[in-house]
């Protein structure tokens, strides 16, 4: 039979929620996690990559336990969203904004802003009956327990916020969704609640689990196989589990497979046909699949084109000759040329290539699946030509680099939308602008971040000038233009996004700041007043009066703001709170010297240290704090800041 349709299978992308009807081949796994995660804390669900444990989560868990009556929250994660510009995520970080909106995807993305993960969980069991459990989860948590990014300022609060929230609220269920290599860090969270995790281990599809999330999804289509065929197929793929002896099936393999069968389809073939040509050559068809990857990966990260392939087969492959073929071995994770960095690795592994394992002398790699490494003699036999990338496939993969936190590739597939739609104002366009402002404010480049935001300012007028969108584009300007220390203009722009008659929460926020920088403290503050009466709990409109209020000299009204945002409270709060808590309050210098080296560029933080250092007569101490505030760009400091810093910096 020949292709028409959808495609019955989900292909290289993981489950979704609204894929549950085609979801097969999990259902042990989904009973016994469920159960794990009711009953305990904090579960941890431990895969390797391309194993299924996002799709368990989204197609699996998620809608079991909810048909069950059990209280669960959509599936939380940390990737990068361009739901809303980047400068009004808030100071606390992307990485808060992404898990609190993936939690609640069904409210506008402005609802997150304010938010605090103890608030939301509040929030979410305030309604429960007593006794009864709200389930949470995380997926991808590696990305902000690894010790390699865990000193990072953002995900150091980030967790430090969330260890507060688990404290709290003990009715909170957490499952973490990990890599193997994060487990031990995971545990160390666990150490704040007083319990040892549960773990459980997602293993690959044994042989009949794998058959149904081959056949399954065919059932009510025109599609169907041959009797035996689906069994033969599976066989292809499977392998001895090392620990359990058992034959098993890794998913993303599986999905490969269903994936050529699909293009197969769609080229004109017949289902039988197809299937004859994988059956007779499956190393052929994992070579091709290995081939278009590595080729995107060696151009993604600007390698020649035969250098991640090569280290391949020289590390986790033994020479074939007469007598043996070749076979699948492990590596050290450190054995590896030099131009393959830890970020070029984990995009290997991310591309269901490679997966972690523990090695006898320390962490290792090892091929994703052991026909791998007769795919990986054969790289470039006339692979298989496939339909050029779409502008949304190109989006895509600028936001999958976005997530990964890798700006330069990022930015080169959102220049290619850009190409691709120049002579079109699609919404595509417009969100390439979008995300190419977010990387140059990423970068601290306000000039350019600027210029992106207003070409897609400029573009949402034309197609809606009453959305969201251009309010959230009015604010992300104002901004950038405070950032640039250019006051007028931000104000300018602050007001224009608050005649857009949509959710008021993020150009009110802007507003306020905007009015504070150009030295109009109480209006500033009167706009703030308006976000709170309607939220009392919104952090970031108490953070930024409670800074007002400590420029201001209030220091009582600025101390009761900032202690209600002191859990992971960014630099500019922390510093605030030492200038409004007076001369007299302990402090450490090491806490100084921290908030120093954290907002080294930050013309507020130094600022606030400043006069707080004066006011406590270290003035040689101010004065040299005075000085790199001046020099700060990212914020600038407004200029009736930049006047009492230079009275300081001349020791006045």
């Amino acid at each position: 039979m020949t292709a028409h349709g959808a495609c019955p299978w989900v292909g290289l992308r993981p489950f979704g929620r609204d894929d549950e009807a085609r979801f097969f081949g999990r259902s042990i796994e989904t009973r016994a996690v469920a159960e794990l995660w009711q009953r305990n804390r904090l579960t941890l669900l431990i895969g390797d990559s391309g194993v299924g444990k996002t799709s368990l989560l989204h197609a699996g868990l998620v809608p079991y336990l909810a048909n069950n009556g059990a209280r669960v929250v959509p599936v939380g994660d940390l990737n990068y969203r361009r739901t809303l510009p980047a400068p009004v995520i808030t100071a606390r970080g992307r990485t808060l904004f992404a898990l609190l909106s993936s939690w609640q995807p069904t409210e506008e993305p402005s609802r997150s802003v304010g938010l605090t993960i103890a608030e939301f969980f509040r929030r979410k069991t305030a309604t429960a009956p007593p006794g009864t459990s709200t389930l949470v989860a995380i997926d991808g948590a590696e990305s902000v327990l690894r010790r390699s990014t865990a000193g990072k300022p953002e995900h150091r609060r980030f967790r430090e916020e969330l260890e507060v929230a688990l404290r709290a609220f003990p009715e909170v269920h957490l499952l973490l969704s990990i890599r193997p290599d994060c487990v031990e860090e995971a545990g160390d969270l666990a150490g704040v609640l007083g319990e040892t995790p549960v773990q459980y281990a997602l293993p690959p599809l044994d042989r009949q689990s794998a058959i149904d999330a081959l056949t399954r999804p065919l059932l009510g289509t025109h599609l169907q196989f041959d009797p035996g065929v689906p069994a033969r197929l599976v066989d292809t793929l499977t392998v001895e589990h090392s620990t359990s002896g058992v034959a098993l099936v890794e998913p993303a393999l599986l999905q490969v497979l269903c994936a050529e069968l699909w293009e197969g389809l769609r080229g004109g073939g017949t289902l039988s046909v197809i299937v004859e040509r994988v059956l007779d050559d499956v190393d052929g068809m994992l070579a091709e699949f290995c081939t278009r990857t590595l080729f995107t990966l060696t151009t993604d990260h600007g390698l020649p084109t035969c250098e991640i392939g090569g280290w391949m087969r020289r590390a986790f492959t033994t020479s074939p000759d007469e007598t043996s073929p070749c076979e699948a071995r492990p590596a050290p994770q450190s054995d590896r040329p030099k131009d393959l960095t830890d970020t070029v690795v984990r995009a290997v592994e991310d591309r269901h290539l490679l997966k972690f394992c523990r090695l006898a002398d320390g962490d290792g790699f090892q091929l994703q699946h052991p026909r791998l490494a007769n795919a990986l003699q054969r790289l470039g036999e006339a692979p298989t030509a496939r339909p050029d990338p779409t502008a949304g496939d190109l989006l895509r993969e600028a936001e999958r680099a976005m997530s990964a936190g890798n700006l330069k590739l990022a930015e080169k597939y959102t220049r290619a939308v850009l190409a691709m739609t120049e002579r079109e104002h699609s919404e595509l366009h417009i969100s390439a602008r979008i995300i190419l402002g977010d990387i140059a404010h990423m970068r601290a480049d306000h000039e350019a971040a600027w210029q992106a935001y207003d070409n897609a300012l400029a573009m949402e007028l034309m197609a809606d000038p009453r959305s969201p969108a251009v309010a959230y584009l009015f604010a992300a300007i104002a901004r950038v233009r405070l950032l640039q220390g250019d006051t007028e203009s931000a104000l300018g722009s602050a007001r224009s996004g608050r005649l857009i008659t949509a959710d008021e929460t993020i150009t009110l926020l802007e507003l306020g700041q905007a009015l504070w920088y150009v030295n109009r403290h109480q209006a500033a503050v009167k706009e703030l007043n308006v976000v709170l009466e309607r939220d009392p709990a919104h952090a970031e409109a108490l953070r930024i009066r409670g800074e007002i209020y400590a420029d201001w000299g209030k220091s009582q009204q600025a101390l009761d703001d900032l202690a209600n945002v002191a859990i992971a409270a960014p630099p500019s709060a922390r510093a605030a709170y030492i200038l409004a808590a007076g001369p007299h309050a302990p402090v450490s210098r090491r806490e100084v010297e921290e908030l120093r080296e954290e907002g080294r560029q930050h013309g507020l933080v130094l600022m606030y240290l400043a006069r707080s250092f004066r006011k406590r007569g270290e003035r040689d101490f101010a004065a040299e704090l005075a000085g790199e505030a001046l020099q700060a760009t990212n914020p600038r400091l407004s200029h009736h800041h930049r006047t009492q810093v230079e009275r300081i910096a001349r020791r006045q």
